[in-house]
């Protein structure tokens, strides 16, 4: 991140994700500017947002009693002689 203040690139100071969103504060070395930044969701939150859906999905397929794909392909068997 550049400086709003003297134009110099500022140093990350801390990262916090624990709201669930990545936030980063920085601190220019030049002239002791202090600024933050959201960079959107915290990756632990995509990742238990996704595993949650998947759960959901999973819970759903088993009350209509269909049995959803893996995400691994199946393997064609092939006879070897």
């Amino acid at each position: 991140m550049v400086c709003s203040k003297c134009g110099e690139e500022m140093r990350m100071t801390e990262k916090d994700t624990s709201s669930g969103r990545d936030i980063r504060e920085y601190a220019c070395d030049s002239c002791g500017h202090t600024d933050w930044e959201v960079r959107g969701p915290a990756l632990w939150q995509i990742l238990s947002d996704d595993r949650e859906e998947a759960k959901a999905e999973q819970a759903l397929a088993d009350a209509r009693g269909v049995q959803l794909e893996t995400a691994e392909p199946r393997r064609k068997q092939t006879n070897n002689l």
